[in-house]
């Protein structure tokens, strides 16, 4: 008896052993003559595409997907790649999916480092997390019409994709979903989309420009951060909180106004956006986190349209910011805010439509000349129009104007 049990166990351990060693149900090759691995799924009424073993890296150089394939005299219909399916297949160069596949599913071309490029049909509905990530060879992919979202990690990581077309259907595009496409440099996001991820765009290190919709309530947690190229950014009104880290490390940003109904600005949402110069504060923001414009060491106008203003951390901007820079406040206000911290630090605030209680600047006697520029210092600046310098005060005909 216990012979026999013991021969029962050794028995289905050897089932187990040979059921794990191969991770597909039937193998047949397509018209090139390329093996491809295949499983049964609804009911074996029709065949995803599957890898070979547990270890990955199936397939190499160019691959073509039958839209049908036959075995044992039983035509299936190929539907789905399935999970992991080209995972890890570093000498794939590039792949074709038939219309009649609709889903592709988790991580299905995960590292395949090489692969430039890929065709995916219209029929496709359904692409799921980590589909291409790390695919870093990809140059550009068009998402089909019926896609609805861009799940996490779809795109992490490919590093040399330049372009993407994202549908006006997709409603919303999932955390990591573009993180360290660095090549990317510019990307239209549909007004459909209601919902972005955290660090979706994280690391997209040439981006240029981005215009967000107005379907989008809060900017998340790292969305953009590292973002070095980013020069410009519309955010809409429809947003009423940027959350920590959002635009850290947008080095290139010169100006921003942040819309009239964000109520919070959190930790680090702009810290190290050195080129930025110019910044407005809405009245409806009622909270800003610490550091969440550290390092922004060349801003040089600040106009806060808050009434009534609130403490905020003294590390909320640089020290060099609160020395240099102008803090415009409402009419009415400027004795509130120099009683509150760490706003009583700015060693200038003034009220606006009030001069900015700078010394006065003597000026020599061609100050009166009509086109005559000057800084605060009284040297004479080669514009002629203040449209050709940046934000700031200057003295024309002997007066102060705040530019």
């Amino acid at each position: 008896m216990k012979t026999n049990k013991l021969f029962f166990l050794f028995s289905m351990l050897l089932s187990m052993l040979a059921t794990n060693a191969l991770a597909y149900d039937f193998a047949v090759k397509n018209a090139n003559g390329v093996m491809i691995y295949y499983n049964y799924i609804n009911n074996k009424t029709e065949a995803e595409v599957t890898y070979k073993t547990k270890e990955y890296n199936s397939y190499s150089a160019s691959i073509a997907i039958p839209k049908e394939v036959t075995y044992k005299n039983k035509t299936l219909k190929v539907t789905k790649i399935g999970y992991c399916a080209f995972a890890n297949c570093g000498s794939l160069k590039s792949a074709t999916i038939p219309n009649s596949v609709t889903s592709i599913e988790k991580s299905a071309f995960y590292y395949c480092n090489k692969m430039t490029s890929v065709t995916i049909p219209n029929s496709v509905t359904n692409i799921e997390a980590g589909a291409f990530r790390d695919c870093s060879s990809l140059t550009s992919v068009n998402i089909p019409n019926g896609v609805t979202t861009i799940a996490e990690y779809t795109f992490g990581d490919c590093s040399s994709l330049k372009s993407i077309n994202i549908p006006n259907g997709v409603t919303s595009i999932g955390k990591w979903a573009f993180w360290g496409c660095s090549s990317m440099t510019s990307i239209t996001i549909p007004k459909s989309v209601t919902s972005i991820g955290n660090n979706a765009f994280y690391d997209c290190s040439s981006l240029s420009s981005v215009t967000i919709p107005s379907g989008i309530k809060s900017i998340e947690d790292c969305v953009f951060k590292g973002c070095g190229s980013l020069k410009s950014i519309t955010i809409p009104n429809s947003v009423t909180s940027i959350g920590g880290h959002a635009f850290e490390d947008c080095s290139s940003l010169t100006s921003l106004t942040i819309p009239n109904r964000v109520t919070s600005i959190q930790y680090y949402a702009f810290w190290g956006c050195s080129s930025l110069t110019s910044l407005t504060i809405p009245n409806s923001v009622t909270n800003i986190e610490y550091n969440a414009f550290a390092q922004c060491r060349n801003l040089e106008k600040i106009i806060s349209k808050i009434v009534s203003p609130f403490t905020i951390d003294d590390a909320t901007f640089n020290v060099e910011t609160y020395s240099q820079a102008t803090l415009y406040v409402p009419k009415g206000t400027s004795t509130k805010y120099k009683a509150t911290l760490s706003w009583k630090y700015f060693k200038k605030i003034v009220e606006e439509g009030t001069t900015t209680g700078i010394d006065d600047v003597e000026a020599d006697n061609t100050l009166n000349t009509s086109n005559a520029i000057y800084d605060i210092n009284g040297k004479r600046l080669p514009a002629t129009s203040l449209d050709e310098l940046p934000s700031g005060l200057y003295i024309i005909n002997g007066k102060k104007v705040v530019k």
